[in-house]
């Protein structure tokens, strides 16, 4: 149920996005336009306690978008503030020491795991101030609160038919709380790309009372508009 609850919240923050999008794209190219939408592929490192449960080095991907409430004196120059929402997905394999962990503690219910992986989801909101930089660039901060998913999924050997996947599922867990995060990156826009931006950005995650002990530090190479 919490794997099609994160489907859904997906599937409506991208339809969202896309709604964005046909508005920023009727606007006029600039290095900063008054609306945006991005999206990434994202290279992670688990921190805090998470650390120990998790290999260091996770893919996934994140998408975002967001408008203007402050508007620069002059085009391409000064800063201005934005109001973003952004969302991550993030998978990592666990360490086989945390799965034997994980097996000692519920030996009836995870006697058979094999393997095991995390997954995290978040949404936050982020006010964000970008600062414009020469050689059509900008360089911006932000960060926010939302809402943070994590679900560690156990894998064992199948023993059922050869139609079946060749590892079953065993268990699933998952919690829900608060997340704080804080990024800052770099925006390039080429002229070649007719207002469309290469950025990298640099964030952290850390989660709230149940989800305390997780921290994510992602860093993204994406577009923007």
């Amino acid at each position: 149920m919490a794997y099609r609850k994160c489907e859904r919240l997906g599937v409506l923050g991208t339809a969202i996005m896309l709604l964005i999008a046909i508005k920023c794209l009727a606007q006029e190219p600039l290095q900063d336009h008054s609306c945006t939408v991005d999206a990434a592929g994202i290279f992670s490192t688990p921190e805090g306690q998470d650390r120990q449960n998790f290999n260091h080095g996770g893919w996934g991907f994140q998408a975002g978008g967001g408008f203007e409430i402050t508007r620069q004196a002059e085009p391409n120059h000064g800063h201005k503030w934005f109001i973003t929402a952004n969302y991550l997905y993030d998978k990592f394999r666990a360490r086989s020491a945390a799965v034997g962990e994980a097996i000692t503690e519920e030996p009836s219910q995870l006697k058979d795991a094999k393997s095991a992986h995390g997954d995290f989801s978040a949404v936050t909101l982020d006010p964000t101030i970008r600062f414009a930089l020469p050689r059509h660039a900008s360089l911006y901060f932000g960060g926010g609160f939302g809402w943070l998913h994590r679900g560690i999924g156990f894998n064992g050997a199948n023993l059922g038919p050869a139609l079946l996947p060749s590892a079953s599922s065993l268990d699933r867990v998952a919690s829900n709380s608060g997340v704080f995060d804080l990024g800052t990156g770099v925006n390039f826009t080429p002229r070649v790309l007719h207002g469309f931006m290469v950025f990298t950005e640099g964030r952290v995650y850390h989660g709230t009372a149940i989800n305390s002990g997780s921290t994510l530090v992602p860093i993204s190479v994406g577009v923007r508009w």
